[in-house]
């Protein structure tokens, strides 16, 4: 799969207007995993004004399935599509690290489609939290972008790009990461090409922002931020946000020169070199794609190491999700 060029920050395509009122039209925060969509998430929720929690993960769940209960504006089909809701895991952590409690009653009453119970239920959230902007942060969002356009054709998403070698050495840390560089590459890769595919049907309503370029140069890349979300550039948000830059940890960029080895860069590159360059990255120039058997070790390496702690973690819950 070629890698789609996207813009990463267009702002000559978002037509919002200055000072346009939010709406219920949800944006979705996204990213590669372990590319910054946390700090980004907690950017949203101390800048914008947005109630967004982690992980939405119930949006992609339920809205993959949305066959299996059929017209929802029958009340048989909604209530069951409901009552499997609320087992979800989301809203158990929902319950126990915030403190909200869904009010059900009014999600079955306000609604008759998987659009409407979404937003009321997002809606409930930001309200709990003081805040007025609706939306959610999940990184599995960017692989399902094109569900998300055919459920809410006015949502907006924000995609957090960040160099796929820093990616690969942070997940190596928490035992539900890529394992090891040539899986990590791969999926990196993988993982921007569907993102980009998916947002060539939201023209306007997709923004990548690199999150080192939200380290080294943030004036700009809030500004482009603020303008995709509000409509205005450059104002007080941006002036708010940079008023706290000292917070900023410039540290975290391109950390893969000095604790990624020369063979796993080559690796990386050789498997991502097309899409860490279409990102904007600098290339090492020294490229080496393993050999079949080697892919094919990598890959199982990568899966049984995964599947191994995750099944760990369910017998042994106290198992944590760091490793030194």
């Amino acid at each position: 799969m070629s890698v789609p060029s996207i813009p990463i920050a267009d702002t000559e395509s978002i037509d919002s207007p200055p000072n346009r009122p939010p709406s219920n039209a949800p944006i979705f925060l996204t990213g590669f995993a372990r590319s910054g969509t946390t700090w980004v998430n907690r950017l949203f929720c101390d800048y914008f004004d947005a109630g967004f929690v982690n992980e939405g993960q119930f949006i992609v769940t339920f809205g993959r399935r949305l066959a299996r209960y059929g017209d929802l504006r029958l009340d048989r089909n909604r209530l069951a599509l409901l009552q499997d809701l609320k087992l979800d895991p989301f809203f158990a952590i929902l319950r126990r690290n915030y403190s909200i409690e869904i009010d059900w009653l009014r999600v079955e009453d306000s609604t008759r489609d998987f659009r409407g119970i979404v937003t009321e239920v997002l809606a409930q959230i930001t309200t709990a939290m003081g805040k007025s902007r609706i939306g959610s942060k999940y990184p599995v969002f960017g692989r399902y972008l094109d569900l998300l356009n055919r459920l809410f054709p006015d949502c907006k998403v924000v995609h957090v790009v960040r160099d796929g070698r820093d990616c690969a050495l942070s997940q190596r840390h928490v035992v539900w990461g890529h394992q090891n560089t040539y899986a990590a590459a791969v999926h990196w890769r993988r993982y921007l090409c569907t993102a980009r595919a998916g947002a060539m049907a939201m023209p306007g309503r997709y923004l990548e922002i690199r999150y080192e370029d939200l380290l080294t140069d943030p004036r700009s890349t809030v500004s482009v931020l603020e303008r995709f979300i509000t409509g205005t550039y450059g104002g007080p948000v941006t002036a708010r946000f940079m008023a706290d830059r000292e917070s900023l940890k410039s540290a975290k960029v391109a950390g893969w020169r000095h604790a990624m080895t020369p063979r796993a860069q080559a690796i990386f590159e050789g498997v991502s070199g097309d899409a860490l360059k279409d990102a904007g990255y600098p290339l090492t120039g020294v490229a080496r794609v393993p050999s079949v058997l080697w892919r094919g070790l990598y890959t199982a390496h990568d899966r049984l190491s995964r599947e191994g702690w995750h099944w760990a973690r369910k017998v042994f819950p106290a198992i944590p999700e760091q490793r030194r």
